[in-house]
């Protein structure tokens, strides 16, 4: 009798659970709080945003099931911003199975309120989902609107907070019932709350999204990610020190262990060292096998000896994994994440979407990146410098943290050596263009560069060249060559290097009276700039340190002089951190008939703090402001 009586009360509390979700309503009276007087004269404001996730899992006697509420409420005050605003859809994923209930309204600056119809609210092209049009919106309306759908349960789920408007309240609420298990990960700006056994999570006054360059944007946006898991137990076991211990049970789909020894055989690895052994893998992996492109059918015709076929990404995993304990190199797996799109949990394995599966081999302190194509055995990839990642230990049997460091400027240079001559005509110019690149860009661009050049489009890699050569600025490429295209070369960061001929489209001079205007610094292509970004909400971070050094020879012409050269002389140095600074030098010469120009410019850091943005500011726009600067040449008078 106990027993019938507590399956009668589970039962009754699951579907209280989800009744309550589905009964949610809004104020028959529209209550919204004040407005800030500094968003008063804004285009648009969020009054508020309120979201409530329910999962309920259980196989016995409820169903599966997730309930999504959204509560939303904005203030027009331009007429620009309506049409932001004015569509509305339940929602537009795959896993809906029914929109439970639709309601929206429209709310005069008299106070009146007209509640849309229900023939109003139509299907959309989405089976099972409603949407609707805020019709005979103006300047000073608030549009509400309310839906709760039904969804099928779902791993995980992203809701983002921030927009173009400032949002004056947040709110968002995950609950569960049944067998599931739920934990919720807010940005800084949510405050945790419990009322009455229920848990939900605050935000006010969330600031508008600002796009700025070389921010980590996606990391830096206020939102809320939430975790779902069919048992308590199965919330557990995504802890680290039990995720790890099944992680490395995995099994590979079209090749055995068998065939790798018989593949490592075939490599004669022995008498060579660990770094030796790695690299003569490495290579051999990453320039035989490819990876399967999504939605693309997997097979199981790899064939491993003959270095022909496609991996899936975890097989990747799997054909080092088996390769290191046969070689019998320690290794540990390791957990990590792009340091742009957030970080790692410390206590347990959150999101696939975000993380990414590599090897650390701690007796040469060097990564493997399994499924990245582009980069080699050795540093880390740069997405994941001055991150933190977890380990596990296979042959000892315990987890680890590893602190990945951030790689020096010098291992990443830009060199580039042109010499330019005018044409006949004194008004477009040739540049023989020598394009030298190391470390992070150097693997970037060669993997490009081989990925474009076995296509048959020869237009693509054409402009590829040009893109590299001349960003931006009108050019013919009449002839190039590629040096050390081979993916060895990046063990060794031995220099990815083209050489090409150009030929300006546009014209490169300016006449003053007697004066020439040759706009040399345009030889470097266009160059970004924060002209118009003079203040700054997040940090700067940069994909990785790097230098940039160019030489530019120009021919003076037959019967000109050079008048002056002031405009391509800048000096530009960041007042920070010795070891981080950025600087941008260059200097100009005259040796006979031809101005040498030299142009040095350094960023040693891959973070730059807010506090310090004007002083990095000054040094980043050196480059366009150069980009602007001419030489100017006089007739040589005749005696």
């Amino acid at each position: 009798m106990k027993k019938i009586l507590l399956i009668l009360l589970f039962s009754f509390f699951i579907k209280v659970q989800a009744q309550e979700i589905k009964s949610y309503t809004w104020d028959a009276v529209p209550s919204f709080q004040n407005i800030p007087q500094e968003y008063k004269k804004l285009p648009a404001i969020v009054l508020f945003d309120k979201r409530w996730v329910h999962t309920r899992i259980n196989t016995n006697m409820y169903g599966f099931a997730k309930f999504k509420m959204e509560h939303f409420a904005v203030k027009i005050n331009e007429a620009s911003e309506i049409s932001k605003y004015n569509k509305v859809t339940a929602d537009d994923n795959t896993d809906i199975r029914d929109t439970k209930d639709f309601h929206a309204r429209v709310i005069k600056p008299n106070g009146e309120v007209r509640v849309l119809s229900e023939s109003q609210i139509v299907n959309s092209d989405i089976k099972n989902v409603k949407s609707t049009v805020f019709e005979g919106v103006e300047k000073g309306d608030i549009l509400e609107y309310y839906f709760i759908v039904k969804e099928n349960p779902t791993s995980n789920g992203i809701e983002i907070y921030q927009k173009d408007a400032p949002v004056l309240h947040a709110e968002f609420t995950l609950t569960d019932s049944g067998t599931a298990a739920s934990r919720v990960f807010a940005s800084s700006e949510f405050k945790d709350n419990h009322i009455k056994n229920k848990e939900f999570f605050t935000a006010d006054n969330i600031a508008p999204l600002v796009n700025e360059k070389n921010s980590k944007k996606f990391k830096n946006l206020v939102k809320v990610l939430y975790l779902i898991t069919g048992t308590p137990q199965a919330m557990r076991d995504k802890q680290w020190v039990i995720f790890f211990k099944e992680y490395i049970k995995f099994k590979p789909y079209a090749f055995s262990n068998s065939e790798v020894k018989k593949l490592l055989e075939k490599l004669d690895l022995k008498n060579k060292t660990t770094d030796e052994k790695l690299i003569i893998l490495d290579d051999y992996i990453k320039s035989h096998y490819e990876s399967y492109s999504q939605g693309e059918s997997l097979r199981r015709d790899v064939k491993l000896l003959d270095g022909k076929g496609k991996l899936r990404h975890d097989d990747f995993m799997y054909l080092y994994k088996y390769s290191l304990e046969t070689l019998k190199i320690p290794y540990e797996i390791i957990a990590t994440e792009d340091r742009f799109m957030g970080e790692l949990d410390d206590e347990m394995m959150t999101f696939y979407e975000f993380t990414d599966f590599n090897f650390y081999i701690r007796e040469t302190n060097k990564y493997i990146f399994p499924n990245t194509g582009y980069s080699p055995y050795g540093n880390p990839s740069y997405e994941f410098q001055d991150t933190k990642a977890k380990g596990y230990d296979a042959k000892k049997k315990e987890n680890t943290t590893i602190f990945i460091p951030v790689i020096a400027s010098d291992f990443t240079k830009n060199e580039t050596e042109s010499i330019v001559t005018l044409n006949a005509d004194l008004s477009k110019v040739t540049i023989e263009k020598k394009i030298s690149n190391t470390g992070y860009t150097a693997e970037l661009i060669r993997y490009a560069y081989n990925d474009v050049a076995n296509n048959e489009e020869k237009k693509d890699l054409t402009d590829l060249v040009k893109s590299l050569a001349m960003d931006d600025v009108e050019v013919n490429l009449l002839e190039h060559t590629a040096e050390n295209l081979e993916f060895k070369n990046n063990f060794t960061n031995t220099p990815f290097i083209i050489n090409s001929k150009l030929e300006s489209v546009e014209s490169f001079t300016e006449k003053a009276g007697n004066l020439l205007m040759v706009n040399l610094g345009k030889v470097l292509g266009s160059q970004n700039n924060l002209y118009q970004e003079n203040t700054r909400k997040t940090d700067v971070d940069l994909k990785y340190a790097r230098e940039f050094h160019n030489k530019i020879i120009f021919n003076i012409p037959k019967g000109y002089q050079v008048d002056h050269y002031d405009d391509l002389v800048i000096d530009k140095t960041m007042k920070y951190d010795e070891t981080k600074n950025c600087s941008f030098k260059s200097t100009v010469k005259i040796v006979d008939n031809q101005v040498i120009i030299t142009i040095d410019e350094k960023y040693k850091a891959i973070n730059y703090p807010k506090e310090v943005y004007q002083e990095y500011r000054k040094v980043f726009n050196a480059s366009a402001d150069f980009n602007k600067g001419s030489i100017v040449l006089k007739p040589i008078k005749k005696k």
